[in-house]
């Protein structure tokens, strides 16, 4: 049976309808699925139940596991599920607790980058709304003038660990504070300002907020003007959703074509209305299943 969905509201985005993934998760179904994730960018498939199995085999058909750099809040015993919460036990987080609520594409510090994030609700905000808000920068690309284009084509961007707009240790719109470990193995790493998306060839902005740093060859003022520019208008309404998670919800987001932040919430214990909890997986690499447009890891600078 075909796999159905509908757009979500906003300017991107799908929900995938009445499938099972404890039930279903045959070659078939995965590769329709994956044909809606890569047109949409991201999807939602709501009500699930699923056991931590069942989650991990869905997660690895979007590409190669890549246990997370924050190794401290990874889950024990699955060092491939990175930990989103709010949630403290004993005076500590569980997970990253506020080191997202800023844009940023996931994990653009390392090399190669991540290619997809797949995460799943087990807990989330009663009565509230917490939306994660994603934009679509294969939209925010197409809507720049031939002028601009031409300007930032070829252009490489310097990464690292970090959130530009702001590198305060512990400000609540920082990135997640680091372990003396962790701060030794942050390296720089470059990427194309603009890429070609390995499986649907379409151009998209890349990385213009959080971990860019620096342009190549460029005066660090001007590289921030730059980038500060192209993150103000690729976060425009226009360009941008924004989804509320329910528990059981999986959702997924083409991290090569899409920028997100997290909600900014208030510190919880297991319990409480406003606890939040969702297992994160990130991959690199393309879908085994999908059809790519070249047979790599990273996606090139555009031609």
């Amino acid at each position: 049976m075909p796999v159905s969905f509908r757009p979500l509201p906003g300017a991107f985005g799908a929900e995938i309808l009445d499938l099972d993934l404890s039930r279903d998760q045959s070659e078939a179904t995965m590769r329709e699925v994956l044909s809606i994730f890569y047109e949409h960018q991201f999807i939602a498939i709501r009500g699930q139940k699923l056991q931590l199995s069942e989650f991990d085999s869905f997660s690895r058909c979007f590409g190669t596991q890549r246990p997370h750099f924050l190794d401290h809040l990874r889950m024990d015993g699955h060092p491939a599920i990175l930990m989103l919460s709010n949630i403290h036990e004993s005076g500590r987080q569980i997970g990253i607790y506020e080191g997202a609520c800023f844009w940023h594409t996931d994990v653009a510090y390392e090399d190669p980058p991540n290619s997809a994030t797949i995460v799943y609700a087990i807990d989330t905000p009663k009565g509230e709304a917490a939306p994660t808000y994603l934009a679509d920068m294969f939209a925010a690309y197409d809507a720049l003038t031939e002028r601009t284009k031409r300007m930032i084509d070829g252009l490489i961007v310097l990464h690292h660990y970090g959130n530009r707009y702001d590198t305060k240790e512990g400000s609540p719109t920082a990135a997640e504070r680091l372990t003396e470990d962790q701060k030794q193995r942050v390296q720089n790493v470059h990427h194309p300002l603009v890429i070609r998306h390995p499986v649907t060839g379409r151009r998209s902005l890349y990385g213009v907020a959080g971990s860019s740093f620096g342009i190549v060859g460029m005066p660090d003022d001007e590289a921030f003007d730059l980038l500060h520019e192209l993150a103000e208008h690729a976060t425009k309404p226009e360009f941008t959703t924004a989804y509320d998670y329910a528990p059981g919800d999986v959702a997924c987001w083409d991290t090569y074509s899409t920028l997100h932040k997290a909600p900014g919430q208030k510190a919880a214990v297991r319990g409480d209305p406003h606890a939040r909890l969702l297992w994160r997986v990130s991959v690199t690499g393309t879908a085994p299943l999908a059809a790519s447009r070249q047979d790599q890891l990273a996606p090139q600078a555009a031609e």
